[in-house]
Order: C-alpha cells, then structure tokens, then sequence
C-alpha cells in the first residue's frame, strides 16, 4: 500500500493503470500478496495487476486463488523472452495463452546479444553484455554468442536490421501481446519501430527460431499428447 501511495507521487496521478509484482516473493504467502493488490484494485489505484519473473506454476496458483476469492487476478505478465532466452516457451507462454493472461516480454534483444555487435570472436568494447557483470554471466551460456552471430548473418543476408528481425521474432509468438522496447536514443529506436513493418510468417518464424537452441520441454511423454 505505501509503495503504491509512493509511486502515485512520484508519477503525480491518481491511478497506476499496471501494477506489476517484480518477482516472487517466496517468504510470504501469496494469499497475502493477493489480498494486498486486491485492496489497491478495489481502492481504484491499480487498475491491472502484472507478475514479472514468475514461474508458470507460480501463476498459474495466483490465477487459482484469485478465481476462487473472486480477487483482481494477474491480468498480464512480463518475462524475459528473446531467441537466445527461451525458456518460457516450455510452459509460461502455452499457460498465457491457455488462461488469457497478456505477455508483455522484455529483452527481446537479449540485451543487445542480438544487436548485431556480438559474436564469438568480436567484442564491441561496450554495451551491457560487456561492462555489467550480471548481464554478462546471464547471457554466458554456450551457444549464445554462436547464436547471436548466425542470426546476425540472417538477418543482414534478409536486409533486415537484426533488432527489427529480433524484436520481430518475439512479438510473432501467438502468445505475446507485444514485445517492451528500450533504447538509449533515437539512433536505437529507430529499428526497434520498424519491427512492426516486418511480416512475421509461421515459415520465416520457424527458420529463425532454428538458429538457436529451443528450451526442454515441459515433460518427456509429449509424444503421447500430440495426435
């Protein structure tokens, strides 16, 4: 209540049109924290409530207990998605599309991993992968860089900006809403906006999601369930 008090002066309104939970809080019940946003909904504060950072069962409880309460549920949430961040195809995006729950990812450009300045054998010298010790150990697993590059190749060989091409590959998923942007300046958002002029096909989609590496899936029977 005191955060959302704070952030109506800081923002200088009289409602938050989304309030998102950052990450899951495991030391507290999530009953509290449900009760807790739906007092702010119910206050006429908040007007949606988001979840960023939670598991797919850790929604999927929150949607449980709101449904049976008849609270405000998580209307939306925001995870990281990007072709060399994919693991929430495994169960978070079939839960949201399942439970109609809006997906707003973040970092589709894989903090700029797919920027088209990373590759096995080149360093930019600068860039968030470079200088900050927590996206660079985020983004060490083998095969990112491999990745990065090949898709770099991809998207030059198309004549496409490779963060149009990235940003474009996220928003094509059939459960994300749309992708979150960030640029540092015009020169940075310019092909961030020209995502939308790109037609994501099933095909194109589909040759573009071959240059990396697809997460598990959420069990090893899928077999047995696709008829």
């Amino acid at each position: 209540m005191r955060a959302v008090e704070d952030s109506l002066k800081r923002l200088n309104t009289d409602r938050i049109d989304v309030l998102f939970m950052h990450q899951f809080d495991g030391k507290l019940p999530i009953e509290e924290i449900l009760r807790g946003l739906e007092s702010v909904v119910q206050s006429g504060k908040v007007l949606y409530i988001g979840a960023s950072n939670y598991a797919a069962w850790q929604i999927a409880k929150g949607l449980g207990i709101s449904e049976r309460r008849g609270w405000a549920r998580f209307d939306v949430i925001q995870p990281m998605y990007s072709l060399v961040k994919r693991q929430v195809e495994s169960e978070i995006l079939p839960m949201a599309l399942s439970e109609n729950v809006g997906v707003i990812p973040y970092s589709p450009i894989g903090a700029g991993a797919l920027s088209g300045k990373y590759s096995p054998n080149r360093d930019p010298g600068e860039g968030r992968l470079v200088v900050n010790a927590q996206y660079s150990k985020r983004y060490s697993a083998d095969g990112t860089y491999e990745a990065a590059a090949a898709f770099t190749e991809f998207a030059e060989d198309m004549g496409i900006h490779p963060v149009s091409l990235a940003i474009a590959w996220v928003g094509g998923h059939p459960a994300v809403t749309s992708p979150i942007i960030g640029a540092r300046n015009v020169a940075q958002l310019k092909p961030a906006l020209e995502s939308v002029d790109i037609d994501m096909t099933p095909s194109l989609r589909a040759e573009i999601s071959a240059l990396s590496k697809g997460p598990a899936l959420a069990h090893d029977r899928f077999e047995e369930s696709v008829k």
